[in-house]
Formats: structure tokens, sequence, C-alpha cells
């Protein structure tokens, strides 16, 4: 398995209010928050195990999202190349969890890897977001995802 950055997480991507002020302490502190030790910044507890991963509902949900969860590896793994075909049919066990616990009739799983500078996301710490937005007369309004 490949170094942790020495860069938990990026302020850089942070939105503004409440999330920057914990990312801020998280630099401070200078440790991982989704490893499982140091998971004392989350809002919601964890729904669910898995083997290696757990599910949790995103404490800083995006915009017109009617469920935002996260799901967490709990090894430190920051690069696509150190998933093994374990954790992919753990975090599928979760979602289909999520689907059939919420009653979940679509939605979207994405995964940034790497260096935070090129993904957009504010954790170096591999996790899904498991993202179904809400329907508004019928129709989805659009849940902006960053990426870069």
């Amino acid at each position: 398995m490949a170094v942790p950055s020495k860069k938990f997480v990026n302020p850089r991507f942070a939105r503004k209010g409440e999330y920057e002020r914990v990312i801020r302490e998280i630099i401070a502190q200078g440790h991982c928050p989704f490893c499982p030790e140091n998971f004392i910044y989350h809002k919601y507890p964890i729904l669910k195990k898995k083997g290696g991963w757990v599910i949790t509902r995103s404490s800083w949900p995006y915009k017109n999202a009617q469920h935002h969860f996260l799901i967490i590896g709990k090894k430190h793994k920051e690069n696509f190349k150190d998933l093994t075909a374990q954790d992919f049919n753990e975090v599928k066990d979760l979602v289909r969890w999520a689907t059939h616990e919420f009653s979940l009739k679509g939605g979207a799983l994405t995964l940034r890897f790497g260096d935070t500078d090129y993904t957009g996301s504010t954790v170096a710490h591999l996790h899904f977001h498991l993202i179904v937005p809400i329907l508004k007369k019928g129709k989805s309004l659009p849940v902006m995802f960053p990426i870069g």
C-alpha cells in the first residue's frame, strides 16, 4: 500500500461556513478525519459496517441531495490501485443495503482518488459518495459533484 500523503485534508475545496471551520480544525490536529481513531468530526452515526467499510450519512450533503451517504474505508488508502476486489464487493453490499433500507429508486456512486489538488476532494482518505437527488414535479434537481 502507498504511503499516506502528509496532507490529509485540502482546505482549498472546503465549502464556506461550518465545514470550512471543521477542515481548519482537522489541519491543526494533523490527522486524517476518516481513520476510525479520528472519526470525531462527523455528525451522524455509522449506519452499517461491512468488512473494511462503513456507511454513514454525509455531515455536509451537497445541494439538492435527498440522500447523501459516505462509504468510508476503515484503512487509510488514498489511491485507486490500493483497492481490492474485496473492497469493491463490500462497497457493493453497502450500496445494496442502503438501496433497500432507504428505498432508493436511483442515484449515483462516485469516488475521487489520489492527489486532492486534482480531485477536488477535501479529504484524501478514499471514500465513496452515494447520492440521490431531490425530485421536484417528477424531475430530479441537479446535484453538482465537484471534480478538480
